[in-house]
């Protein structure tokens, strides 16, 4: 019977609480490290990604790069590349983006990860972010509580792992 991927479960009770746990993952990160962030529209990846350029000191705003496929914060403790495929169905041009090789020297973050399944790095922090409140009016987004679900596949990522669930109390499964 194969081992069961560590996994990490936290439930945010806001956007700031989601910000906060990007946080640790961009100060505990090494590099290489590469992130999968999934969840719904409006779930609350970007503010993830946000908490991780604040944990990696990026000077500039992290924002969704979905109309520029991937954006580089430079000048922080790690480059940071993110990427957001959510706009692309063609495999073939998502592994033209070589997000293969982006984390190289710095993090690697990837919005919309399924649909780039089987040319991203093996080795990664699976995100999937859950809202707990069906139906939340637009405005009250940041005040709604998320579940997130972080999965280590591979060496590094356990590494990751193993360091936040340090830092955050997990909830049962």
């Amino acid at each position: 019977m194969p081992n069961a991927q560590p996994t990490l479960r936290l439930t945010c009770d806001d956007a700031e609480s989601t910000r906060e746990v990007g946080a640790a993952v961009g100060r505990f990160a090494p590099a290489g490290t590469v992130v999968l962030l999934q969840g719904d529209l409006g779930a609350g990846k970007t503010v993830f990604a946000q908490g991780v350029g604040r944990g990696l000191e990026a000077p500039t705003v992290v924002n969704s790069p979905t109309f520029v496929l991937v954006n580089e914060h430079l000048g922080g403790r790690l480059p940071l590349r993110h990427a957001d495929l959510y706009r692309l169905d063609d495999l073939d041009l998502i592994a033209e983006l070589g997000l293969d090789q982006a984390a190289i020297g710095g993090m690697l973050l990837v919005e919309w990860p399924e649909r780039g399944e089987g040319v991203l790095p093996a080795d990664h922090l699976h995100v999937q972010i859950v809202p707990l409140e069906e139906d939340v009016a637009e405005d009250a987004l940041d005040a709604s509580p998320r579940g997130l679900v972080l999965t280590a596949s591979g060496e590094q990522a356990e590494l990751l792992l193993s360091r936040l669930t340090e830092q955050f109390a997990p909830v049962p499964a």
